[in-house]
């Protein structure tokens, strides 16, 4: 419906001819309103391209646990090694669980992190996400996010976009995770 000052159509499911021509010329019109120049003095003066990398975090509380998914250990003791069998991928030498045969085939664009080790002995999102025992976000400030410290030792990659956001689920602690959020 790209009509203007004409007839609307009741149907969305097409444009007629002259409704497209019309709209058409009216854009056309307005670009050749601006001078070549002032569109070139514009492109000049933006920045250069800038080649962007960005992390994005997941955390996702729950799941199954590593030794079934992206650690398995077939050659340990029965009490340590689950049901699911190993598969290779298209990186040597990294095998994951069985019930990722996509992600194996582009296991070299993810990163894998086996060595995480806790401060205190326990499964809890306090310290794998910041690093620290539950007792010590309690201080005044508390600790910067994730995304915050990503920010500082990387510098912002582009002003008019937000460096970090923070997405943890509401039913999870979101000290650790939303940036601004004061712990």
């Amino acid at each position: 419906m790209l009509e203007i000052y004409g007839k609307q159509s009741s149907y969305c499911d097409g444009v007629s001819r002259r409704s497209f021509l019309r709209v058409g010329g009216f854009t056309f019109g307005s670009m050749a309103s601006l001078p070549l120049v002032d569109i070139l003095r514009a492109e000049a003066a933006a920045p250069k391209k800038q080649s962007h990398k960005s992390v994005i975090h997941i955390y996702l509380a729950g799941g199954p646990p590593h030794q079934d998914t992206f650690d398995l250990k077939p050659d340990g003791p029965a009490e340590y090694r689950g049901e699911m069998k190993p598969i290779g991928t298209n990186v040597p030498g990294i095998q994951i669980c069985e019930v990722f045969p996509q992600m194996a085939k582009m296991m070299d664009r993810f990163t894998l992190i086996r060595s995480v080790a806790g401060c205190v002995d326990q499964h809890d999102a306090y310290q794998c996400m910041s690093g620290w025992k539950r007792a010590d976000l309690a201080v005044a400030g508390g600790y910067p996010a994730v995304g915050s410290v990503v920010t500082r030792v990387k510098g912002p990659v582009m002003t008019a976009m937000p460096a970090a956001v923070g997405l943890a689920a509401p039913a999870t602690e979101r000290r650790w995770s939303d940036p601004g959020d004061p712990g």
